[in-house]
């Protein structure tokens, strides 16, 4: 133990005596750690930030649809069919809705015509979105059956409609496939402040009206694509139970004994896929990161040539005297550990600032990994014992009597 504090004492002392070299060669190390830090820390914000934005959007939701190689004994989803799950789905259930794109329309008011997206499904979409209620109400079941001209705006197309969010009981006139009607609204949902990465990923805008599906086929005469539903859950820890229920209700309705009858897809399947590539991605980028510390390594191997050289008569005096071949070479393994030991010290600090600095930037909350930070140190002082070792072996191996000799 002491004469490991030795050389670590002379290793420290020999790199103060070169401190601008010693930067220099610091530099490679503390660039890919800082690097490899700094991605895994970012990247593992920005995950968390996308999950919490696709959960917002996508929780609490399970997708049943037909395609070309179902074996189900029907090519669309009837009214009758949501109906009769929403009635027979048992607890921890909202509903059932028509499961549609946006539609694009037209909004005709008095500050002008606007682009529009329309929303459309059965009471129970009220609940596909996390944006509350905060004016009026949601359209019910008698407005669905009676297929009444009523929707409710998000509080940002109010205020772009209107210029105010008072627009309760207030109409517009909306275009959408050919057709004309007039809106009546009765709610208003929140917008809620997003930093745009569940929009960019999903789609949603916030100038969308939602009106009854019943309006939407009956006023617009737009028939909606009907081999999807989504069935809304009020408590997701039982999305597999409620979904298993709501599979074996189509089968039997509609006399199918067979496994995959109907498609299944719910959020937390979704979920995992999102968290692998993201993963991938974030490990991918590392590992392109860390070839940096690869260049660091050679830099380091580069230097102790150098020193070894500069050293060589150093290296005679001390063999003549009796230093055995160990020695030397520890000594400049030390000099080679130290060397990427700060650096690699100095690169965990700066990848925690840097990391820190483009979370805030981009609305993250930073994901350090202490697990992260302990491989980055350890594969730093590998890297340098890795590369010193070929100067220390050269430095150890030199003959005393030629090593005098050098000038």
């Amino acid at each position: 133990m002491e004469r490991l504090l030795e050389y670590l004492k002379v290793a420290l002392a020999n790199l103060r005596s070169n401190k601008k070299r010693t930067f220099l060669t610091m530099l490679g190390i503390i660039i890919g750690i800082s690097s490899v830090i700094m991605i895994l820390a970012a990247g593992g914000g920005a995950k968390n930030m996308i999950n919490d934005e696709l959960n917002s959007v996508f929780s609490g939701m399970i997708y049943f649809y037909i395609d070309d190689e179902a074996k189900a004994n029907t090519k669309e989803f009837t009214e009758e069919d949501i109906r009769y799950i929403c009635d027979n789905a048992g607890d921890h259930l909202y509903g059932a809705t028509q499961d549609m794109n946006s539609i694009p329309a037209k909004a005709d008011t008095i500050r002008g015509n606007y682009d529009i997206y329309i929303d459309c499904g059965t009471p129970a979409r009220e609940f596909k979105s996390t944006d509350k209620i905060i004016k009026g109400r949601y359209f019910n079941y008698s407005e669905y059956n009676s297929a009444s001209s009523v929707g409710v705006i998000t509080e940002a197309l109010a205020k772009k409609l209107f210029g105010t969010t008072d627009v309760i009981g207030k109409s517009f006139e909306i275009n959408a496939n050919n057709s004309s009607n007039e809106i009546t609204i009765i709610g208003i949902r929140e917008t809620k402040q997003s930093n745009g990465v569940g929009a960019a990923l999903t789609g949603t805008t916030t100038d969308v009206i939602e009106i009854p599906y019943s309006c939407m086929e009956r006023k617009f005469g737009l028939d909606p694509y009907k081999s999807r539903f989504v069935l809304l859950l009020a408590d997701n820890e039982y999305s597999m139970e409620c979904a298993e229920r709501v599979q074996k209700m189509l089968e039997s309705r509609y006399n199918v004994r067979e496994e995959g009858a109907f498609g299944v897809e719910s959020w937390t399947d979704a979920a995992k896929q999102y968290d692998a590539i993201l993963n991938i991605i974030t490990i991918f980028v590392a590992v392109v990161a860390s070839i940096a510390l690869l260049v660091g390594g050679i830099g380091v191997m580069n230097i102790m040539l150098v020193s070894v050289t500069e050293r060589t008569r150093e290296i005679g005096i001390r063999k003549s005297l009796g230093a055995k071949t160990k020695a030397i070479k520890r000594q400049f393994m030390a000099e080679a550990g130290m060397i990427t030991l700060i650096g690699g010290l100095i690169g965990i600090v700066t990848g925690l600032i840097l990391g820190t600095i483009i979370c805030t930037a981009i609305g993250a909350k930073p994901a350090f990994s202490i697990m992260s930070i302990i491989v980055a140190s350890a594969f730093s002082c590998g890297i340098g014992l890795f590369f010193g070792i070929y100067p220390a072996k050269k430095a150890a191996m030199l003959n005393p009597i030629d090593a005098l000799r050098h000038e």
